[in-house]
């Protein structure tokens, strides 16, 4: 192999080495919507081109997407104005703002949408990443 052939090639692994890699989303929960899982999870969210992975605070796997039965992704933000007593007690800072972001899926099993809590102002990108994943999929698929 010649040294140009051997750059090149170093190259090319180079920039595909994030694709493989995915983009990870830390401090992250799962708080419901997959079938048998019924307990909130930390942990953090990994999207490649081959799907949506969560993983735990341990780093094993607890539930893996594959990229073609998503069928979108939505974040919400909710904000809780906090009770009487918290609103006493600690005045303007009771109120408390969460954001979620849910990942609609469609396969031989049925529907899910399953919701994952994020850190603030992450959830909008998250989700966005998420849905041009699942449109070049698509795309990728209808060739």
């Amino acid at each position: 192999m010649t040294r140009r052939a051997s750059f090149l090639t170093s190259l090319v692994l180079l920039v595909a080495a994030p694709l493989v890699a995915g983009e990870v989303f830390p401090e992250v929960e799962y708080v419901s919507g997959r079938a048998g899982l019924n307990q909130k999870v930390k942990g953090q969210l990994i999207l490649d081109e081959r799907g949506v992975t969560f993983k735990n605070k341990d780093g094993a796997d607890v539930f893996s997407l594959p990229i073609q039965s998503v069928t979108g992704a939505t974040s919400s933000v909710n904000h809780d104005e906090g009770s009487f007593g918290r609103k006493m007690a600690l005045g303007i800072f009771a109120g408390k703002t969460e954001e979620f972001l849910t990942v609609h899926t469609e396969g031989p099993q049925g529907a899910e949408a399953i919701m994952i809590k994020c850190k603030k102002h992450t959830s909008q990108g998250i989700a966005d990443k998420i849905q041009f994943q699942a449109k070049h999929a698509a795309e990728t698929a209808a060739r």
